[in-house]
This record gives C-alpha cells, structure tokens and sequence, in this order.
C-alpha cells in the first residue's frame, strides 16, 4: 500500500510539471523554475510530453522581458527537446547535446515568445531538466512617425532608458518600408556585439520577423518588409541609428551614416566606386547642432562630391562642393549628408556650438 501511494504521489507531481507561467508569476524581479525544484536538474518521467510555452508580455507602455536558461540532462537515447526561439527557429537537443545540464540561455524582449517541448519514450532512464525563467520590466518607449521632405530621421535609442526597467523600445512607422542604419561610431560597437539588442521588423502585437542588431549589420537585412521597425535595447551604451524611406533607400546612392560624437573626433573616409556607385552618407550630430569639419584631405586627382542638406531626395538642398570647403569648417545643423559621386577623401568631425 505505501509503495502504491509513493506511485500515486510521484505520478500526480509529474503530472503537474506541464503547468505553464501563470499571469501571477510574472512580475519584475520574479524567478520560476521549470518543472519545478531550485533551478536545478529534474527527473522526468517515461512517456513525459509537455509543450512549455514562454511569454515575455507587453503592452502599449509597458511589459517584461524574460531571460531563459535551459539546462538538458537528457539520457535517454530516443528521449528529446524541440526548442523555437522567438525568431522560429527550431533546435533540436538529446542526449548527445548539453550533457550534464550545460545551459543554453534565451532572451525574450518584450511581446515574444518561445517554446520547449520534453519528449521521454517509454522507458525510464534518469533523464532530467531543468528551465529557469527569469522577468524583468521593460518600458515601452513611443512611436514616431518618420519625418518626410528634408528632415533626417533618428535617435540614439539609449536616451529612452528609465532606471527600474532592463529594456527600452522605440518605435518607428511609415507609408512604406523602412531603411535604417547603426551610425558608424566609436560608441556604438558595443551595439554591435550586443546580442540582446533587436531590431525588430513591425509593431507590438504585430511582428514581421525579429533579428538583433548583430544579425542585420552582418546580413544587411536593413529594409524592413513592413512599414515599422521597433529598436530594443538592455545595456546602457550610445544606440545610434539613421533610418530612411523605402524610396530614399531605392535610389541613385548606397546609403550609410556616422556619428559624430561628444567625446571623440570622428575619422571618415570615402572611396569612388567602380561601375558608376554613389554613396551618401549621412552625417549626423545626435546632441544638438553644431558640426565641424576640422580636416580634410582629397586624395584623387579630381573630386566631384556635394553636402547637401538633409537625406538624399528631392528636398535636399545643396549646401556646398566639398572641393571647395577650406578646414576648419563649420555646419550650424545636427545633420547633413555627403553625396559622393566620384572622389576619394578622409576628413574628421567634431561636435560644437555655434556662436
């Protein structure tokens, strides 16, 4: 009798360990563990099959964001975990991946998912898991419309961050797709290794695909298929980017951007490209006005290239040759842009004021 309630009291717990995250549980600072115990490795039953489903909720100002650690301590031959992380991809684990529990950790920003599904065959061999589910709050930061004619979209994302919350988000939506850039900076390669940071193609409860910072520089997956793109970001580091329309983005010139910093003097140089290319890049001052030019060196036999005065379209204004600047020279504006149509140079910016 006691070895048949032992049974019953060991199968009912088991039972139980299918329980998804209850809207209760989620709370800043709230810790669970899954399926069960102090974050440690637990056993799992034969013929166990549980689909756990990992929601990191949000709203139109607020939510969380949940960090995932999963431990496998599979064993069983047939025995399996099928993860899709919040980008739909799958992943396959058993018994010959993660041995001893090593852990492999997610990060859900605010308004996505994931799932892990625990499959045990018929079996019992000692297999064991263990998911830790760790939330935190996220400030919800606004949405932007982008700017049309000759203003010049961006913002340096870091600025929205709120003490108490991990994540800050911003917003941008449009008529039409999105192009955006990370401005070329000192500060900013931490974005760029940043793992945690996205870029996330849609809105809030709309979400076309999400990719971090790091997938879309080495991609150049910029344009975004809908027409908004949602930043996110968790470490308090320079988040610089220049975003333009699908139609900016389409036109006669390559487009990329630079940051001209408050604590550094910025070193940028350009090339010609061969077969006929344009470039405009985008030079922006993310603090306020003011933009010096402190040097410049043209290096090709000829220069055709222009400063105009905001993205590259129709309403851009013609501020002046860059044959014809003598340094230093100064731009009482946060931002213009260089088309270069044939010449090769380098030259350096600073911030300042004007008088």
């Amino acid at each position: 009798m006691n070895l048949f309630l032992l049974f019953v009291t060991i199968s009912s717990a088991w039972a139980l360990d299918c329980t998804q995250i209850q809207d209760s549980q989620i709370f800043n600072g709230s810790r669970i563990f899954i399926p069960g115990g102090d974050g440690s490795l637990q056993p799992l039953p034969a013929n166990f099959n549980c689909l756990y489903t990992i929601k990191a909720p949000a709203n139109s100002t607020s939510g969380y964001s949940a960090k995932v650690v999963l431990r496998n301590g599979l064993k069983g031959a047939n025995d399996v975990i099928y993860v899709v992380d919040l980008q739909g991809n799958k992943h396959i684990m058993n018994n010959k991946t993660g041995i001893g529990g090593e852990p492999y950790e997610y990060i859900l920003p605010p308004g996505t998912e994931m799932s892990i599904q625990v499959i045990t065959k018929s079996v019992f061999m000692n297999s064991m898991i263990s998911i830790t589910v760790e939330y935190h709050a996220a400030k919800i930061g606004p949405t932007i419309e982008m700017k049309t004619n000759g203003e010049m979209n961006f913002i340096d994302v870091n600025t929205l961050r709120e003490e108490g919350y991990l994540y800050a988000t911003v917003t941008f939506i449009g008529l039409e797709p999105i192009f955006w850039s990370l401005a070329s900076s000192w500060e900013n390669s931490d974005i760029v290794n940043c793992n945690d940071c996205y870029a996330i193609d849609g809105i809030q409860g709309n979400i076309t695909r999400i990719l971090t910072v790091s997938d879309v520089i080495s991609t150049g997956q910029g344009l975004t298929t809908s027409n908004a793109v949602t930043f996110m970001t968790c470490i308090d580091k320079f988040f610089g980017v220049v975003l333009n329309t699908k139609m900016e983005f389409e036109g006669d010139f390559i487009l990329a951007s630079t940051a001209v910093e408050r604590s550094h003097t910025n070193y940028f140089s350009m090339r010609a490209l061969p077969f006929g290319k344009q470039i405009a890049e985008e030079v922006v001052n993310f603090d306020g006005n003011g933009i010096v030019m402190t040097r410049l060196n043209i290096t090709s036999p000829f220069c055709k290239a222009y400063v105009i005065s905001g993205p590259p379209n129709n309403s851009s204004v013609l501020l002046t040759e860059l044959a014809n600047i003598t340094t230093p020279y100064g731009f009482d504006r946060q931002y213009f842009s260089i088309l270069n149509v044939n010449c090769d140079f380098w030259c350096f910016f600073e911030q300042f004021e004007m008088k």
